[in-house]
């Protein structure tokens, strides 16, 4: 892999020296799981300088700050997955974490890489969708808090410059007894890259009716969707047979409407139906 030039730095402070005094583009390294491939298949990177970041311990951890959860940009998938406060308050993104790619990728990748490579791919994208996730970056001595979806532009594109840092991830506390589904369709059990995912958020109270409700998918929009009309389709109804199937449908006609009509299209539509009714069934209903 050819580049500019390396450095390995193990704080937030050393991080922020390194792209002060490089002489041309930075590229922060943490964790490398997607740079590794790219670089392999040209020299993308020679004019880049590289600042690993991985050991910056201080970027790693889940902080819960009243209404939400911190996450910092360097936990790796296994982290989220196995966290406690993650499991108890934001059960989806645990879920979503624990299918990205092998156990070695797992223990290696970092939530903030994931977002700073932007694939549609990205198993957590969804799941931190209907979470409301916002971004913090920093950028010299300034931080900002940006929502997802005004960093992740569309596939492989953020609106990140030259020297930016993901340092930290927030997401929302899911309300006491929601329950989380993700559901992850590929080309085999394990080791696959998304073709589409479900992310569900539902609880309902004793009599059945539905409290709290959002959906979205992933995989299929050039970046992360959450949308605003979805959860009213099911919240303070009971919901039927036919509330379940227009919900479902509704949610599948986002394809067409946010990504246009594409070869992929006559497949992806009536899978995303077919797999969002499974999921409300389940939930709802308790289908198996």
């Amino acid at each position: 892999m050819q580049m500019a030039s390396y450095i390995r730095v193990s704080t937030l402070e050393e991080a922020l020296a390194a792209f002060r005094a490089a002489d041309g583009p930075v590229l922060y390294f943490a964790g490398g799981t997607d740079i590794l491939v790219k670089a392999r298949e040209a020299e993308c990177y020679a004019d880049r300088h590289v600042i690993d970041i991985y050991g910056v311990e201080e970027l790693r951890g889940v902080w819960d700050e009243g209404t939400r959860l911190k996450i910092g940009a360097l936990t790796t998938h296994t982290q989220i997955a196995e966290n406690p406060l993650i499991q108890q308050y934001a059960k989806i993104l645990s879920l979503a974490s624990a299918t990205v790619g092998s156990l070695q990728i797992r223990n290696h990748a970092t939530i903030g890489g994931n977002i700073g490579n932007a694939s549609p791919a990205a198993d957590t994208l969804s799941a931190l969708a209907v979470l409301g996730a916002e971004v913090e970056i920093r950028r010299g001595d300034e931080t900002r808090v940006l929502p997802l979806y005004d960093v992740i532009l569309k596939p492989y594109r953020t609106s990140l410059e030259n020297g930016d840092l993901i340092t930290a991830v927030y997401v929302n506390k899911l309300p006491e007894g929601c329950v989380s589904d993700f559901y992850k369709l590929g080309r085999r059990r394990a080791l696959a890259i998304s073709r589409m995912t479900v992310a569900t958020l539902l609880k309902m109270d004793k009599n059945g009716v539905v409290e709290y409700f959002d959906m979205t998918l992933g995989a299929t929009f050039p970046r992360p969707q959450r949308f605003d009309d979805i959860p009213g389709l099911l919240v303070g109804k009971k919901p039927t047979e036919a509330d379940i199937a227009a919900t479902a449908k509704a949610m599948a006609d986002k394809i067409p409407e946010i990504a246009g009509i594409r070869h992929s299209t006559k497949y992806k539509q009536p899978v995303a139906e077919k797999l969002a009714e499974r999921v409300l069934r389940r939930l709802i209903l308790g289908e198996d």
